[in-house]
């Protein structure tokens, strides 16, 4: 027969390799979890750059509707919102460039540049155009090759 120290020998190996697959189990699961975690957080994140950069472009169009105060400019930026600043000399301009929606405070004869602009969110493409007293705001986020778009129309009170 076997003696008792080759069937201590036996078990031992068997619990060591039982622990040792639990532990590649445990890893498994762990890893696969952290990745799904990962991808949801970016995801919303993502989705909460295109209201944030919605609703702040709603909120300023909101805030100065007057009379000829609101605007889409051209600029070397592309379709720019431009706002007048009533009773001021300044404007602000809100824009889009390489990734990142900016709000530039100008002068109202200067063109807005990056340098001088506040970063508002970063996104992956906007536009913006008026048509008939309403303002056309779309937001642009990429998730894994899907694309996240907040859009929406503003109408001009003046």
């Amino acid at each position: 027969m076997y003696s008792r120290s080759k069937v201590l020998a036996i078990e031992s190996i068997i619990v060591m390799l039982v622990l040792i697959l639990f532990a590649f189990v445990v890893f498994v699961v762990i890893d696969a979890g952290t990745n799904a975690y990962d991808n949801i957080l970016e995801e919303k994140q993502d989705s909460e750059s295109a209201r944030v950069a919605y609703s702040y472009i709603n909120m300023k169009i909101k805030q100065n509707d007057a009379a000829g105060c609101i605007g889409v400019v051209e600029t070397a930026f592309g379709h720019t919102l431009k706002i007048d600043l009533a009773g001021t000399a300044f404007s602000t301009y809100i824009f889009f460039s390489d990734g990142t929606l900016y709000e530039c405070l100008t002068k109202q004869a200067a063109q807005p540049s990056v340098g001088a602009a506040n970063r508002i969110t970063d996104m992956d493409g906007f536009d913006i155009y008026l048509e008939n007293d309403r303002i056309h705001i779309k937001c642009i986020c990429e998730n894994g090759g899907d694309q996240l778009i907040t859009e929406g129309t503003v109408g001009l009170r003046s």
